[in-house]
């Protein structure tokens, strides 16, 4: 089993690698990697069911003042389980968004706040696997997520306040469909470090400059995350710092330091190669941590072919873990039944040390 694990996910992670550098130019795709989002997985919703609020919610947007929300709920079974084999949870989500270039004047910037409402649990503590079978389970709790200002200075955007780090870096765009929590921000990240990760984000400050062929992001964080709520209650003793470079918008180079847990390096390939393919690869080592070794590698079809608004998407990620290599395969299609709604059934194998579990799940997201 340990074998299978290495040798399938090498060769898998090669394939798309060859596939991602062969393709075309990657097409201009909307990205919120956020687990919950009225845009994910890269597109606009086109309404909500509570509708334009008889056109309140259109005349506020053209003002500069942006309201969006969600909810997310799932549900989640494995049937090999000993225990609770079915479990279900939700996510709420409100965003708002206030472009004060708009608002105010045109040298001035934006300002984003998130806020959640999380309940139920997931099936992962039952697995023990070090990914996350679900990229909305968390505590239980109502809490703020991100709070912050952006302004630009020159060529240069630099934002402050609330940050989480997976929502700026080690982002695939083509691998947002996936349910898995690992096909966010990686799961080595989320395991070795802790955060900041959904759904906890702490003080700090990021800057990026882009041209057409060259991104440069880097970011500072509170390295500890005291919080009530969300809401900081210190600054910690450590410091977290995350920095990459984007190539060609299909090329990322990073690397990762916590003063306390260590370093990792990264590289991301996430390209478009057809109209309506994508393929994303993903490969990080942290020589010191509990995983030391990750790779994961996928590929989305959609929007369309087969429906305009609907997505296909395979992921298969895999770990070199203290307690034995870990892998997970996953396939998922999220129907946009309208709007304002899809519905998304999941399948996934999740490969331990200890056995295999299969897992079968369905996620329906509304926009509001």
């Amino acid at each position: 089993m340990v074998w299978w694990n290495q040798t399938v996910s090498v060769r898998v992670s090669a394939t798309v690698l060859v596939a991602c550098l062969a393709g075309t130019a990657r097409a201009d795709v909307q990205l919120d990697p956020c687990a919950c989002s009225p845009n994910k997985p890269g597109f606009h919703r086109s309404s909500a069911m509570t509708g334009d609020w008889s056109g309140v919610r259109s005349d506020l947007f053209e003002r500069g003042l942006k309201i969006q929300g969600t909810y997310a709920g799932e549900v989640f079974t494995s049937p090999g389980l000993g225990g609770d084999r079915v479990v279900g949870a939700g996510l709420a989500a409100l965003a708002l968004d206030l472009d004060l270039a708009t608002l105010a004047s045109d040298v001035l910037g934006s300002i984003h706040v998130a806020a959640f409402a999380i309940h139920g649990r997931g099936i992962s503590e039952q697995l023990m696997d070090v990914y996350g079978v679900s990229n909305n389970v968390a505590t239980s709790d109502v809490r703020l997520f991100e709070a912050w200002v952006e302004q630009p200075v020159g060529p240069f955007a630099v934002r402050a306040g609330l940050l989480s780090a997976d929502q700026e870096f080690i982002v695939a765009s083509h691998s947002t469909v996936l349910l898995n929590a690992t096909f966010g921000i990686i799961g080595m990240l989320s395991y070795n470090i802790g955060g900041p990760v959904y759904p906890v984000a702490t003080l700090g400050a990021s800057a990026r400059v882009e041209t057409d062929d060259v991104a440069v992001r880097a970011a500072l964080y509170d390295g500890d995350q005291p919080n009530q709520h969300g809401i900081p209650e210190g600054v910690g003793d450590d410091a977290f710092v995350i920095a990459e470079i984007e190539i060609a918008t299909t090329l990322k180079l990073g690397m990762w330091h916590h003063t306390a847990k260590g370093n990792g390096y990264y590289g991301v390939l996430d390209r478009q190669l057809e109209r309506y393919v994508g393929a994303f690869t993903r490969l990080s080592v942290a020589p010191d941590d509990a995983i030391d070794l990750y790779a994961d590698t996928g590929i989305r079809i959609g929007p369309g072919p087969f429906r305009k608004r609907d997505f296909i998407s395979v992921g298969l990620a895999f770990a070199r873990t203290e307690r034995g290599p870990q892998t997970v395969v996953e396939a998922t299609y999220q129907y946009l039944v309208t709007g304002w709604l899809t519905i998304q059934p999941d399948l996934q194998v999740v490969l331990t040390r200890e056995g295999t579990a299969g897992v079968v799940a369905a996620r329906a997201v509304v926009a509001l």
